[in-house]
């Protein structure tokens, strides 16, 4: 496997850095030799893109753009290329670290007769509940070289965060068993980051989701959201009498619509006295138990421990980042003594907003979108106080979007350059408030617009004597999160729970 992997890596090397290039990535297929005419055709492209670039300064030049256009495009079908060899080397590597993963593992396990779980006795010397354990624990064990080692990077903040929710540890191992801990999990259902939100529950329970960044690959925000569904999921049960953590739990694979409706159908009103109507559901609690088992018996599975990554509070240090408008960062990240470059590594959930640029590729930009955020960055960043103070002032004043602007050129329509910019056209029609599709050479097009500002709504809830926050989000069907932020409420902490200032009378718009 070793021989095999060096050999894939020196065939990348050697592709990537010698003539034989061009031929094997698609210049000249690789099952055909050139002619001698061939040849003479190439080299007359070759002279016709010199002297194309040599007359780039010619606005009646059509020719230039052409070809750089096709050459860019050529060069993208490469780049691709070559990303998929670099996956093939990703997969080798996965493989070795699986294939000594394996070899950890020792073969005398003997399971206990119960496992304890988020509160919950799992009678394992039931025959079924064995045998559902011993199945994902073979499933899971393979992988245990995955999320064992970052368990201690991510469990300190997930831990916290649940403390202070009031929700069970064990629940962190869901986490696990959604992503293996990676911010960059996603699923064909379109579920992204640590806990697996699709965009609408992410956006439902206050996590932004948009060109400019996607707080499910965010620790601390999207850990937070889940807590708040957890917390929805166990009020919205007490409500038909049903005190169940694991059924909140189901929900969060399942729906809340399929447990109740299996309750409905069965009468059953727990976990052990139900038959979930999707099996996943069902399966999904088991593989999450046979994870916590093999994470907390890690020594006495396997022969020697895995090599740990370090809390991601160890070197780095969270700062907080509030913005009214739309702004680049780069100016902040330096005001805060480190690089645009080290804030993006350190937070997943920051994109990089790909400013498309005439003739060449894109411009990469960090640019945020108004919201408040928890920032990592280095710990020895020392910040220029005088400096940070303008900037995040700066940011406190608000604009109405972060615009890309395209100049149109002669013979360009809007269909052409939707396709360019993976738009539409009604959607460039509707931010450049145009009535048709006529444009003219010259004319400036906005790319981007702020879709995701909050609509205007009269919808609202008047605030009774004896309300809580709590009971008003369970009674509004919407989460704790988006109540404080669409109302700009004050919270405060008191012995670690979270306080909300309402009072009776007030507005709360929804």
């Amino acid at each position: 496997m070793k021989k095999l992997f060096a050999l894939l890596l020196l065939s990348t090397a050697f592709l990537t850095g010698c003539s034989g290039y061009n031929s094997f990535f698609g210049y000249i297929p690789a099952s055909k030799k050139s002619t001698p005419s061939e040849k003479v055709e190439l080299k007359k492209e070759e002279n016709i893109l010199v002297q194309d670039t040599l007359d780039a300064d010619n606005p009646n030049n059509d020719s230039l753009e052409s070809t750089i256009t096709n050459h860019i495009s050529l060069i993208s079908s490469q780049e691709q290329q070559i990303d998929s060899l670099f996956a093939l080397v990703d997969a080798l590597q996965d493989s070795i670290l699986f294939l000594n993963s394996s070899t950890r593992i020792k073969m005398d396990s003997q399971f206990p007769d119960s496992i304890i779980f988020a509160g919950y006795t799992f009678d394992l010397t039931n025959e079924r509940y064995l045998e559902k354990f011993k199945k994902w624990y073979g499933s899971e064990i393979k992988y245990a070289y995955k999320y064992i080692p970052r368990t201690t990077e991510c469990f300190p903040i997930i831990e916290n965060i649940l403390r202070e929710n009031g929700l069970p540890d064990d629940m962190k191992y869901l986490a696990v068993a959604e992503s293996y801990l990676s911010p960059f999990a996603g699923s064909h259902a379109g579920a992204i980051g640590y806990w697996q939100f699709i965009k609408p529950t992410a956006k439902h329970y206050g996590l932004t989701v948009n060109h400019f960044v996607d707080q499910r690959q965010g620790l601390f925000s999207s850990t937070q959201a889940a807590c708040d569904y957890i917390m929805w999921a166990q009020n919205y049960l007490q409500k038909m009498g049903i005190d169940d953590m694991l059924l909140a739990m189901c929900s969060f694979n399942a729906g809340m619509g399929n447990i109740t409706r299996a309750i409905r159908e069965q009468g059953g009103r727990d976990f052990f006295s139900l038959i979930q109507r999707k099996d996943e559901t069902d399966e999904y609690i088991w593989r999450t138990i046979a994870i916590k088992y093999i994470i907390e018996n890690e020594n006495q599975i396997f022969t020697k421990p895995f090599e740990k990554k370090k809390n991601l509070l160890t070197n780095n240090k969270t700062v907080s980042l509030s913005l009214k408008g739309y702004y680049k960062i780069d100016d902040w990240a330096q005001a805060q003594g480190t690089v645009i470059k080290k804030v993006w590594e350190l937070n997943p959930w920051i994109k990089i907003f790909k400013r498309q640029q005439h003739r060449y590729s894109p411009i990469n930009d960090v640019v945020l979108n108004p919201g408040n955020y928890t920032v990592l960055i280095p710990n020895g960043s020392i910040p220029d106080p005088t400096k940070l103070a303008r900037i995040e002032q700066q940011f406190l004043q608000k604009n109405s979007g972060y615009f890309v602007e395209h100049i149109v050129k002669r013979g360009e329509n809007l269909y052409n350059i939707s396709r360019r910019y993976k738009t539409s056209v009604s959607k460039l029609m509707r931010i450049n408030s145009l009535h048709n599709s006529v444009i003219y050479p010259g004319q400036k097009l906005k790319l981007f617009s702020d879709s995701s500002a909050p609509t205007k709504t009269n919808k609202y809830y008047s605030v009774k004597k004896g309300d809580t926050i709590a009971n008003i989000s369970s009674h509004l069907g919407v989460s704790l999160t988006h109540l404080i932020s669409k109302n700009n409420l004050k919270t405060r902490y008191r012995n670690s729970n979270l306080i909300v200032i309402i009072y009776p009378g007030q507005k709360l718009y929804y």
